[in-house]
């Protein structure tokens, strides 16, 4: 029997990896890959348990799978630190990321929704993310960081080169190094031409007065403006993608969502639930840790395997179906513990309208299953294009 093998830079995992992932649950659930020097972790519960434990599984130069990913990305990221330095920078963005503050978003969201989906209506067709999901997070987010419309395109563009992977490319390459950097020097100008005036109350203005009271260092600022570059725009849109294509997969799924709009929500938990667009979040092990009788040495990467963790029978009954009454929220999609996504509530907020928009505008819409193309990317899976078909409304 070939032994299990996890390689989550293969192109042709990206498309299933579900049954590698349900096989090393039971066979192999504390896995590493000798040729990558990557252990991986596929239970709900060692998931889970590592989450909570963030003085053995640390985030200090967790910043990717690859080796030296770390050196190569320069400016730090607050999100790959630890206590203290973590804490204090996370607070600084807490007040802005609640439920309740992003509740004030939810009609400029559902506005600019309906703005992307109408050049569409009369056609009868649409993609779901050139059209759709690849404008709106981005969107969203750089109403809070500052970045006007005409550049949005370019920064979601350097975002897309940092983060594409080709086949088995096991070490970042120099597009995904010139995105960094690009990036990086978009906002050093971006953020020195706010700096001279007073913060504002968004999420730039926060970085600035914290960076004026010393509270963040300046390349903090411009990595932190990466990130939410990042992670604003990326997990949302391929969200969106994945659970376009879920409903479409599940017409009965789809028919409860039309008939009670309601449970749209219970919907995005269980797209998250059951295909995530996070798939692998990167920890180091901050001591030797022993898990299921293998010991993991001190400073090893660990890829917590959260879209496996979710379709873990031992946690999830029939974890395979997509059931969108189910909606749980006990999913790690988000992580947990202390470096839980501090964008969740948007991510979710942003899903839902898009989809009460959606299941009203174009309820029967088919996917041209042919055309779709997928995004290569060991800790972000979803897809590139999702093309549709639509009856048009009269």
């Amino acid at each position: 029997m070939q032994a299990l093998r996890l390689d989550p830079y293969e192109h042709q995992f990206h498309w299933d990896p579900y049954p590698t992932y349900q096989a090393l649950r039971e066979q192999d659930p504390v896995h590493y890959n000798e040729e990558l020097d990557l252990w991986f972790l596929t239970k709900w519960d060692d998931v889970f348990a590592a989450f909570r434990d963030f003085k053995r599984f640390i985030n200090t130069g967790a910043t990717s799978l690859e080796k030296g990913s770390t050196e190569a990305l320069p400016y730090p990221m607050f999100i790959f630190s630890d206590p203290p330095e973590h804490t204090r920078v996370r607070n600084l963005f807490m007040p802005l990321m609640t439920p309740v503050a992003v509740k004030a978003l939810e009609q400029y969201i559902r506005e600019r929704t309906r703005a992307l989906l109408k050049p569409r209506l009369a056609g009868g067709r649409i993609d779901f993310v050139a059209d759709l999901g690849c404008f709106l997070p981005m969107d969203v987010i750089s109403t809070m960081t500052g970045v006007p419309l005409e550049d949005q395109d370019r920064v979601r563009g350097w975002a897309d080169d940092l983060i594409a992977r080709e086949d088995k490319q096991h070490a970042l390459s120099e597009r995904n190094i010139g995105g960094f950097i690009n990036m990086a020097q978009y906002f050093e100008a971006h953020s020195a031409k706010h700096a001279a005036g007073p913060p504002g109350r968004d999420l730039l203005g926060v970085m600035l007065g914290a960076e004026q009271a010393g509270t963040m260092q300046h390349p903090q600022v411009v990595g932190t403006l990466i990130l939410l570059a990042i992670a604003g725009n990326e997990t949302t849109t391929k969200l969106i993608g994945n659970m376009a294509y879920r409903l479409w997969q599940h017409p009965d799924q789809r028919r409860l969502l039309i008939e009670d709009p309601s449970l749209i929500g219970n919907a995005v938990e269980e797209t998250l639930r059951f295909d995530g667009s996070s798939q692998i979040i990167v920890r180091r092990a901050g001591t030797d840790i022993t898990m299921r009788g293998k010991t993991i040495p001190e400073g090893a990467r660990i890829g917590l395997c959260i879209i496996s963790a979710n379709r873990d029978a031992d946690k999830y009954p029939q974890p395979d179906r997509y059931d969108v009454r189910r909606g749980a929220r006990d999913h790690l999609a988000f992580g947990l513990g202390i470096h839980a996504c501090l964008g969740s509530a948007l991510a979710r907020l942003e899903a839902r309208v898009v989809f009460e928009e959606i299941l009203k505008a174009m309820p029967d819409y088919e996917i041209d299953e042919a055309g779709l193309t997928r995004a290569h990317n060991p800790n972000v899976r979803g897809f590139t294009t999702v093309p549709a078909r639509f009856t048009v409304q009269s």
